[in-house]
């Protein structure tokens, strides 16, 4: 165990030995691994069910992603190309837990998906580190689970 930063105001004892958590060269936070590095963004079976939503008074439904990695200062998700994702949207973990997100980097996967890697918008610091409590833990039973194809219930995730 060792006392870590995950972001400017934050620190956090963790286990830093974990594979599913990593400070790479060039990026300000560790950031918490939903997949397999070791597959393809092709053939990827884990990560976190998500729901995407426009920003504005009625905020209408983009698509669903999965979030295959994630940090304080952001996250990387696979979306269908065919949803056409804007530049800037809102991120929904839950029913109760949503981020306002903006599209930092883009790069089509194959002739159905984009990996899009996205930086939160807002200085809502608190809703992300709860936010990233509870998913960590999500990080480490996929990483025990030795990256197994595992049903998941869309309910449970969404609400």
């Amino acid at each position: 165990m060792r006392l870590v930063r995950i972001s400017r105001y934050y620190a956090q004892s963790i286990r830093t030995d974990m594979p599913y958590l990593r400070q790479q060269p060039g990026r300000s936070y560790y950031r918490w691994y939903f997949y397999d590095p070791q597959q393809s963004l092709q053939t990827q079976t884990k990560g976190i069910a998500v729901k995407l939503k426009r920003l504005g008074w009625f905020g209408g439904e983009i698509g669903s992603a999965v979030v295959k990695d994630m940090s304080m200062g952001g996250a990387g998700l696979l979306a269908p190309l065919k949803d056409q994702v804007p530049d800037q949207f809102w991120v929904l973990y839950d029913k109760t837990t949503k981020v306002k997100a903006r599209v930092c980097y883009r790069k089509t996967i194959n002739d159905k998906l984009e990996f899009l890697g996205l930086e939160w918008q807002g200085k809502d610091n608190a809703t992300r580190l709860q936010l990233l409590r509870k998913l960590r833990r999500r990080a480490f039973v996929l990483k025990q689970d030795n990256f197994r194809l595992v049903a998941v219930n869309q309910q449970q995730n969404l609400g």
